[in-house]
This record gives structure tokens, sequence and C-alpha cells, in this order.
């Protein structure tokens, strides 16, 4: 594995790990008056978590056991589709004031993790083998998770996000906002695989491409 490569999966593995398991620790600790059944369910319930676990996950298989279906293109690529809807929506729609351990974690899963997947994604994650029907296949997780969302809050009367909250919006609102996330994630998924069928060498430049080989060959 090219060495700034492999670089970039430990840094991505060790922000996610550090974060994820701090917001864990601040959703099993804040909400005392629940059940510890209950605070653990809540921290799944959000999409930031899941995703930030996911990418942890890719990052350390890809490390220990490239092998892994989740370490290969399609899943890196889905993947870092996921993480850019987190840190878009972060930014555009629920920043607010955090302090302390909370301003480690929201960063760390917000804003630093999302750049490390996309950056590696982008430079270093084979693209020219995603196919058109992949996008399709991605579209399960977050599928799942909004049909999670709204069975568990009609159970709990409780959701993760305002834009999910059939208390407030109904249920008509919140289906359409639920058909808008997953439309987001198809239409990037298309994008992902259009970019891969840009020929490298006017993706990146010649010259740029001369560099990477230069390095290659300087780290073996």
């Amino acid at each position: 594995m090219d060495r700034a490569k492999r670089l970039l999966w430990w840094a991505i593995a060790a922000v996610g790990s550090v974060s994820v398991v701090l917001q864990l620790y601040l959703n099993l600790t804040r909400h005392p008056e629940h059940t510890f059944a209950w605070r653990l369910i809540d921290f799944v319930s959000y999409f930031t978590n899941t995703t930030g676990a996911l990418a942890t996950a890719v990052a350390i298989l890809a490390l220990f056991r490239p092998s892994s279906k989740l370490a290969q293109p399609g899943a890196v690529t889905a993947t870092a589709t996921y993480i850019l809807v987190v840190t878009v929506t972060y930014e555009l729609l629920l920043r607010g004031d955090a302090h302390g351990l909370y301003f480690i974690s929201n960063t760390g899963l917000h804003e630093v993790l999302p750049v490390l997947v996309l950056l590696l994604w982008l430079v270093f994650t084979p693209k020219a083998g995603l196919t058109w029907r992949q996008p399709l296949a991605w579209l399960a997780y977050p599928a799942v998770y909004v049909l999670w969302t709204l069975a568990r809050g009609a159970v709990i009367h409780r959701y993760p996000y305002f834009f999910a909250d059939v208390g407030k919006l109904g249920y008509s609102r919140a289906l359409m906002n639920g058909a808008g996330f997953l439309a987001v994630f198809y239409l990037l998924g298309l994008g992902a695989v259009a970019l891969g069928r840009v020929p490298a060498r006017r993706m990146f430049g010649a010259s740029t491409l001369k560099y990477r080989a230069g390095a290659s060959r300087w780290a073996e």
C-alpha cells in the first residue's frame, strides 16, 4: 500500500475511533434518567454517529484486512458520499455552539473525519471500476436509517433531527424530507461513478500523475 495512503487510513482510523468513542461516552452519560439500553439506542439513532463508526471500520479493515468487502472502492465511495452529507448537513442546518468534550467530538465527526475520508477518496481510491448499479445498492444504509428513525419516533415520540420530526412536520413532510435525503445520496453516488469515467490524466493533470508516479517509485 502506498505510504501516503496508509498514513491517511491510519489518520481516519485514529480520528474516527477517538471521536466515536467520545461521542458514545457523552451519549451514555448525559441522560442518566434513562436506562443504559435507551442511551445506547439513542447513540446509534444519529446518522452522524453510525456514519463515523462506519468510516472508522472501513479504515481499520483497509489497514488490517484489505480483502474485506468494506475496504473495496465501492464501499469506500459509498462511505464518502455518506460522510459528505453528514458534514454539509451539519454546516448548513445543525451547527451550534459546543464546548469541552462536545466540541472535540463534534469537530472530529463533522469536520476532520469527513475531510480525511473525502481526501482519501479523491486522491487514492480507484474509481474506474465503479458501476452505474452501485449507487442504488448504496441507498440501503440511509434507507434503513430513515425507516428506523420514523419507526422509533412513532414509539417514543423523539426524533434525532428537526427535519425528521413527525410531531412537528407531519408524516407527509417528514416522508418528503426522507425521500429528498435518499435522492441526494443517489445523485452523489451517480456523480461519483461519473467521476470515475473521467480519465485520470484529465482529472489530475499530467504533472500531478508524474509526481505521484515518482513518489510511488521512491516509496518502494
